[in-house]
């Protein structure tokens, strides 16, 4: 008898993307790579963006020629090269996303090409926790990932 060779574990880097005192997306995060973390699929890591506390763009060279000079954006660039997919937990904010977040989209280029993206919005309505298309509308349009049709 034969065994098919397991599939190695999917690295799966779930990113938090609000930043503000009383943000509610790492306790959103951590239950939810918690989670990830039980499936045998997934190789489970989590990323804060208060915590990696990028500064705005702060590199000479554009990031498609990944000639990064500084080490924040060297260790970001290992982050997303290891990762396989994202899930970012974020807040809405005025009908988009936040400034870290974009800021460290901004950060890389090559790095992030071709890689899916799930989204997950917290808020304090209803409303706001439901709207995320904005997220993934901006992912497909930056080149991050193709789109995909059942």
């Amino acid at each position: 008898m034969t065994s098919e060779p397991s599939a190695a574990p999917i690295a799966l880097t779930t990113v938090v993307a609000g930043t503000r005192p009383g943000r509610v997306g790492r306790s959103v995060a951590d239950w939810f790579t918690g989670r990830v973390a039980e499936n045998g699929r997934f190789a489970a890591r989590l990323v804060d963006l208060r915590e990696l506390a990028l500064p705005f763009f702060d590199e000479p060279h554009p990031p498609a020629r990944r000639r990064y000079t500084k080490s924040h954006t060297r260790a970001w660039s290992r982050i997303v090269d290891a990762s396989d997919a994202f899930v970012f937990v974020t807040p809405e904010y005025n009908g988009g996303f936040p400034a870290p977040l974009k800021n460290a989209w901004d950060f890389l280029a090559v790095e992030r090409q071709h890689k899916p993206a799930g989204f997950v919005a917290t808020g304090v309505s209803r409303r706001a926790r439901g709207r995320c298309g904005w997220a993934s509308r901006s992912w497909r349009t930056c080149g991050c990932c193709r789109s995909v049709r059942p």
